[in-house]
């Protein structure tokens, strides 16, 4: 990693065709439903929005970070094989994440059919903002939509809320809202960005804003309450609480 020093580096652009890759890295998924699996992660690099307390920053903020050095090119079908070898005989989930994925959904696309060739059962969750509609191309290929709208702490006001969007992503079986929260203030937020997405509170995962172990316990037993009462599902962190804000975890 190597911070760009606040100097605006020149935007890097994959070909058409070709991924715009951040990392790639085999983990245990840490939020959300699937919490706990093991999972191999491909994280695309590049976002539609700027948030202020985004953790993995190095995959988009190119004021702070060299693209250059953050980033690489990948072929959709070699990622694919590569993919393969590293998720081993015994994983059964990919996470895409990012980043913003759907941002390059034409070679996502590309990139989830070579895989399903080569690992008919390996599940594709994708983590995405819930600012852009998937094709009709992606869908098939997708097992579940993880989606994060973001509340105003956040930042990125103009941008953070799609009603379009949401609905079509929740509208697929499967697909949930992940939202984080600063605390149980953010409640009436939530259930209005879950009206808007029309997702029924269990389908809803609350989930902490937290980049340390304190934070993240804190954080869960200040919404579990809420949750509870209020019919949602409660997210931790289970890499921050077993590794730290580590890359790669």
């Amino acid at each position: 990693m190597r911070p760009g020093g606040g100097v605006r580096h020149t935007r890097r652009r994959a070909p058409d065709g070709s991924l715009l890759l951040s990392e790639t890295f085999v983990s245990l998924q840490g939020e959300g439903p699937s919490a706990g699996e093991r999972a191999v992660f491909v994280r695309l690099a590049g976002c539609n929005l700027t948030c202020t307390w985004c953790d993995t920053s190095y995959s988009w903020d190119w004021a702070r970070y060299d693209p250059w050095v953050e980033t690489s090119i990948a072929d959709p079908v070699v990622l694919a094989a590569d993919l393969d070898r590293l998720a081993g005989p015994h994983t059964r989930l990919l996470v895409l994440t990012g980043g913003e994925p759907l941002l390059q959904q034409p070679s996502v696309v590309a990139l989830l059919a070579a895989l399903r060739a080569r690992r008919p059962a390996l599940r594709c969750e994708v983590e995405t903002n819930g600012t852009i509609t998937p094709t009709d191309a992606l869908v098939p290929l997708v097992h579940r939509f993880v989606v994060s709208p973001k509340l105003p702490h956040a930042g990125s006001a103009a941008a953070r809320i799609h009603p379009q969007a949401l609905r079509a992503l929740l509208d697929l079986p499967g697909s949930v809202l992940k939202i984080v929260l600063d605390g149980p203030g953010d409640l009436p937020q939530v259930a209005s960005l879950a009206a808007t997405a029309g997702a029924t509170p269990d389908r809803v995962w609350l989930m902490p804003r937290a980049t340390t172990t304190t934070e993240v316990l804190a954080g869960m037993r200040a919404l579990a309450d809420p949750a509870v009462d209020h019919g949602y599902n409660l997210s931790g962190r289970t890499h921050i609480l077993l590794w730290g804000p580590k890359r790669g975890r």
